[in-house]
């Protein structure tokens, strides 16, 4: 791999902490005046639940900021999964507090940029060209968060957060020797299973969470596996 351009990741890390600052007061927004402002927070039927969101998610952003200030530079990988994550906030929390997110969500896509620059778009496209199944994992449980908040009872919204955490935690444990944990982070989604019976989705997404983890702890068992050197045949003489 090429070698790590770095200048650009105080950009980077400028951008994200802002946005993620702002991203924090919108989730306020949303939160305590949301239902005052729907032309703005985009008419939401639970302000209250995407505002606490939204405030946990630009959190996540926050810390983020905090690795690319790293001294020491943060690998590629950890670089492209920044970026990524920062897409992935900008475009959610579009979803969840309407119009109020425009700066933030500018500002987090900005910062994803500076943060591929930094990594480099070679080192960026094999990152997730080798890791794309975790990338789904993950997708797959910010579906279940975004089915979470969109339900009904407490104990409902609980479960689903849970079941979506453990999806996520999942999808950053996927790697050789650690095939029984993501098994385990899978199982702790049943729970939201069993109280949205009503519906086929979670299931689906439950049963394709344990497919795509087990096919990643494979893959990454084999990546790491050497390759045996087979022996070469000395001729004896007589």
């Amino acid at each position: 791999m090429t070698r790590l351009r770095t200048h650009p990741l105080p950009v980077a890390a400028r951008l994200a902490t802002i946005g993620g600052s702002l991203g924090i007061l919108t989730g306020a927004i949303q939160t305590t005046i949301g239902s005052h402002i729907t032309d703005w927070t985009g008419s939401k039927d639970r302000p209250v639940a995407l505002g606490l969101l939204t405030i946990m998610l630009s959190l996540s952003v926050v810390a983020a900021a905090r690795s690319l200030r790293s001294i020491a530079g943060p690998r590629p990988e950890t670089l492209a999964a920044i970026a990524i994550w920062l897409i992935v906030v900008a475009l959610l929390c579009s979803t969840t507090v309407g119009r109020i997110w425009s700066i933030p969500g500018a500002l987090l896509l900005a910062a994803a940029g500076f943060t591929i620059a930094g990594c480099g778009w070679r080192n960026f496209c094999v990152v997730v060209a080798t890791n794309w199944l975790h990338g789904l994992l993950g997708v797959l449980g910010g579906f279940e968060v975004l089915m979470a908040v969109s339900a009904a009872p407490a104990s409902t919204i609980a479960a689903g957060l849970v079941a979506g955490g453990a999806l996520i935690t999942a999808a950053i444990l996927t790697s050789p020797g650690k095939r029984t944990i993501v098994v385990l982070l899978v199982v702790a989604s049943l729970p939201f299973v069993a109280l949205t019976w009503w519906t086929i989705v979670t299931p689906l997404v439950t049963i394709a969470a344990l497919v795509i983890g087990l096919a990643t702890t494979a893959s990454a068992a084999r990546s790491d596996t050497p390759a045996r050197r087979t022996p070469r045949q000395s001729k004896v003489s007589h």
